[in-house]
């Protein structure tokens, strides 16, 4: 009896289908790759120029006043751009510099390293923070845009003076 009773559940077991979730997608995507209509999508003519947001001079080298006495001197600094692309998404700005201080032994970098557009205004900014003994030095901070989720990348640069 124990043998039947084992023998029949197996039976059944083994008969029974298992759905994986992904069979429902299987029918979208060949659907999807499938279709012949024809999508039209806009043409952007993205921008992005980056700005110091301080005095500049004749050469193109912006020149930003540190506080004196004060450990760092905070700096709002950015770029105009294409604040959305196609497919409706923020525009994204990695940020980079050549330059860094160090605290406690970390080295600490002086731009934040990432920010994205605003929605509402065809701009993006980024915070500095460049300390007291950097006076005098020239830094260049590099700017990179991704938009159509990184099909279309701009670039810029800019250099700042430490006065």
């Amino acid at each position: 009896m124990k043998k039947v009773l084992i023998l029949s559940l197996g039976v059944i077991l083994i008969s029974c289908e298992k759905n994986s979730p992904f069979d429902d997608l299987v029918d979208v995507y060949e659907e999807a790759l499938t279709d012949t209509t024809t999508t039209i999508t806009q043409n952007i003519n993205y921008k992005f120029d980056m700005d110091g947001r301080c005095q500049q001079d004749n050469n193109g080298y912006y020149h930003l006043p540190l506080i004196e006495g004060e450990n760092q001197t905070l700096h709002r600094f950015g770029a105009y751009t294409t604040n959305t692309d196609i497919y409706g998404l923020p525009t994204q700005v990695i940020w980079l510099c050549n330059a860094y201080w160090e605290y406690n032994g970390n080295t600490v970098p002086i731009v934040n390293g990432t920010s994205y557009a605003d929605p509402n205004v065809d701009s993006v900014f980024c915070m500095m923070a460049p300390v007291f003994e950097m006076q005098n030095d020239t830094i260049t901070i590099y700017g990179q845009a991704w938009f159509e989720e990184g099909d279309v990348i701009l670039k810029d640069s800019i250099n700042i003076i430490f006065k």
